[in-house]
């Protein structure tokens, strides 16, 4: 119905532009209509605000203000702008601002309508911005100081997100509105041979397109700078936790170390127990045998002897630790040639 009454283009109510965050097209009038200047453009909004019962901004919730807008502007004619799905406050300040602007602005100009709705978005944006800078900077005031720290990495990524979404939406809104202000002064341009009275009124509408640009520029950058900022606060929360676990890792450590020492002072004397609890070593006093009598006789120990198959202790030992430190020292290229690194 609308796109029939206002001649509209179809593309508008299509999902790829009802689902894009930002566009701007316009057209020029043929025939009867060769005065006709037609325009369409979105802009997106993400908007920040308390959940009921919740302190803000510990807890919140968002909103996206997806604004679309379509002007038709006839010299001898219609001159309207239609509001796509905007929110009800940038609505009614529009209309304050159009019944206080100036009419001669209308009568020349197609972009006098678009000076009143980024007037409006400028607003919207202020409140978004503002809105997420107070969580951005929450999270500076709020950042663990305790040796053991207790980081919030879901509150972290989360606020994360709006500000890359906020920078997102201000990258493509300073772009459309680039775009609008090239073809403001394209038209300005084109018509050279108007009155000098309409040329004023056209030069203050592409005056304000510029001021409202430098205000969105402005908003842009801040939220840059809030990212990078925020950015920060997750980097200095992984680095602070990150070096408590290494405090921690450096006190099991040394409690490693001490009980290396512990284990290093007893081996030799738990090698000397093993090496004389072997058979290899007999002790004629342990059950009252000799080496050369029968039980009971010999009178008494006789001493220390040593089994004549002791070398094959060393036999089996001396291999068997050079084949475990030559495996370890190749260890990694074997298991490379085997796959399974």
């Amino acid at each position: 119905m609308l796109e029939g009454f206002y001649n509209m283009p179809n593309d508008i109510w299509t999902k790829v532009h009802w689902e894009s965050n930002g566009y701007y097209g316009c057209s020029d009038g043929r025939d009867e209509d060769i005065d006709r200047h037609d325009t369409w453009f979105r802009f997106l909004v993400k908007q920040l605000f308390e959940k009921p019962g919740k302190q803000f901004p510990q807890d919140y919730d968002y909103s996206w203000d997806k604004l679309g807008f379509f002007t038709t502007w006839k010299k001898s004619g219609r001159k309207c702008m239609l509001c796509l799905d905007c929110p009800d406050d940038l609505v009614k300040g529009m209309r304050k601002s159009l019944d206080t602007a100036s009419p001669d602005h209308f009568i020349v100009d197609p972009y006098a309508f678009h000076q009143v709705a980024i007037r409006g978005i400028v607003n919207l944006y202020d409140k978004s911005i503002w809105r997420i800078r107070d969580v951005v900077r929450t999270v500076e005031k709020t950042r663990p100081k305790t040796r053991k720290p207790e980081v919030d990495y879901d509150h972290l990524h989360e606020a994360a997100r709006h500000v890359i979404h906020s920078t997102e939406t201000l990258q493509v809104s300073t772009q459309l509105l680039e775009q609008i202000i090239l073809r403001h002064k394209d038209r300005l341009n084109c018509l050279g041979n108007i009155p000098e009275e309409e040329k004023v009124c056209m030069r203050q509408v592409g005056d304000n397109l510029m001021f409202y640009y430098g205000m969105i520029h402005a908003f842009k950058c801040r939220s840059e700078s809030m990212q990078a900022r925020h950015q920060n606060e997750i980097q200095l929360a992984f680095n602070t936790v990150a070096q408590y676990h290494s405090h921690v890792a450096a006190i099991d450590s040394a409690a490693m170390k001490v009980i290396a020492a512990l284990t290093a002072a007893f081996l030799p004397a738990t090698f000397v127990s093993a090496i004389f609890s072997m058979s290899f070593f007999n002790n004629g006093g342990d059950n009252g045998t000799s080496a050369g009598g029968a039980d009971g006789a010999g009178g008494g120990d006789e001493g220390w002897s040593l089994s004549d198959k002791f070398w094959i202790y060393w036999a089996f030992a001396v291999p068997l630790t050079v084949a475990t430190i030559i495996l370890l020292a190749f260890s990694k290229q074997i298991m490379r040639r085997l796959g399974m690194v």
